[in-house]
């Protein structure tokens, strides 16, 4: 055990490197409080002296486990030379060997601590900092800095949209009431942009991306006939639970939007706009891609459950466009959308999408 104790202790003097001890000053003129815990006994603002006491800290951590495990490897070894299983030799061989490993472990991780630390010692030295004291906030600015992140101006922000409503086909021989009212479904969300267009930003224009879901269910045991030259409605000729018709699509929605706005300046130069308690009217299309066209029919067949679907069997349009428009206050409005080319292909059942409902942007 005494041996042990030796060899932790052999260790412990040879990984120990000089090293300042935090202290805590204070300037008294600006009541600036300051961790003076480097070596040259220089002062940063506090945000980038917290910097350098986590990874001052980080360090320590990692030393204290590489130290712990260390000591448990001593304790194993010599364990095993009491009970006979290693010469003294070999024990001595292993204790050298793990010590010299841990001591280049520690090494090399603080020699990656220190450099970590010089960069933000660099970046505190350029004078770009953020500081806090007893008689407000500071900042200070050298070249950039800071700047990136506190822009005057903005013009264009980033938000998401969804859409949430109901659609059916509209054409020579459909209609809404040709669809089932709770069964009819339409969803779609994405990513969006707003760019301001106007000095005042009283003209704005809305894009993005966006999943689009169509969800129909004719009524009457009546569906959209698969695997055809045409695709037509047709009567399945029996009784059934569920007989959905969906269309998954990827389009790209653009808006003209025009409203109200607040306009916002801040102590530090920054001009925002918002509308968030503003009334808005946005004008506009949309063109995409359709992904996949499905059926799905739930009905029982001789006392059991039957699920079907038939995916890619109809004589879709690939690409589609239509014009879509919305009227709200904030972050919620109504939107009205309207495909104007057909879902099907020339010779099929005649009919283009019409959806609206709620839009939360």
């Amino acid at each position: 055990m005494r041996t042990g104790l030796l060899w932790i202790s052999f260790i412990t003097y040879l990984l120990c490197t000089a090293a300042g001890f935090a202290q805590e000053k204070t300037n008294t003129v600006d009541n600036w409080k300051y961790q003076d815990s480097l070596s040259n006994d220089k002062q940063y603002p506090k945000y980038y002296q917290k910097k350098i006491d986590d990874l001052n800290s980080l360090h320590q951590l990692y030393e204290s486990e590489l130290r712990t495990e260390l000591k448990e490897y001593v304790e194993k070894v010599n364990k095993d030379l009491e009970k006979g299983k290693i010469s003294a030799d070999k024990a001595q061989e292993l204790k050298r060997e793990r010590a010299a490993q841990v001591a280049a472990l520690i090494t090399s991780h603080k020699k990656r601590i220190e450099a970590e630390k010089d960069f933000v010692v660099t970046e505190a030295e350029k004078g770009g900092s953020l500081s806090i004291s007893t008689k407000g906030v500071e900042i200070s600015l050298n070249g950039e800095n800071l700047q990136r992140e506190k822009k005057k101006f903005i013009k264009t922000q980033r938000g998401f949209s969804l859409s949430l409503g109901y659609n059916f086909l509209n054409g020579d021989n459909l209609g809404i009431n040709d669809f089932s009212y709770p069964n009819n479904n339409y969803i779609a969300f994405g990513p969006s942009w707003l760019t301001q267009l106007d000095e005042k930003n009283h003209i704005r224009i809305r894009y993005g991306i966006e999943y689009q879901s169509h969800g129909l269910e004719l009524n009457g045991n009546r569906i959209f006939t698969p695997n055809t030259d045409d695709t037509m409605v047709a009567p399945i000729g029996f009784s059934v639970e569920k007989a959905k018709f969906r269309q998954d699509q990827l389009m790209v929605p653009v808006h003209f939007e025009f409203g109200g706005t607040e306009k916002r300046e801040y102590e530090d130069g920054r001009v925002r706009f918002t509308s968030d308690n503003s009334w808005k009217v946005g004008i506009g299309g949309f063109a995409g891609l359709n992904l996949s066209s499905r059926l799905k029919l739930k009905y029982e067949e001789n006392g059991r459950d039957i699920k079907q679907t038939t995916i890619n069997a109809f004589e879709n349009n690939v690409f589609f466009y239509g014009l879509d428009a919305y009227i709200g206050k904030g972050n919620i409005s109504f939107f009205g959308r309207m495909n104007l080319n057909d879902v099907f292909k020339s010779g099929s059942v005649d009919g283009q999408y019409v959806s609206f409902g709620i839009r939360f942007i």
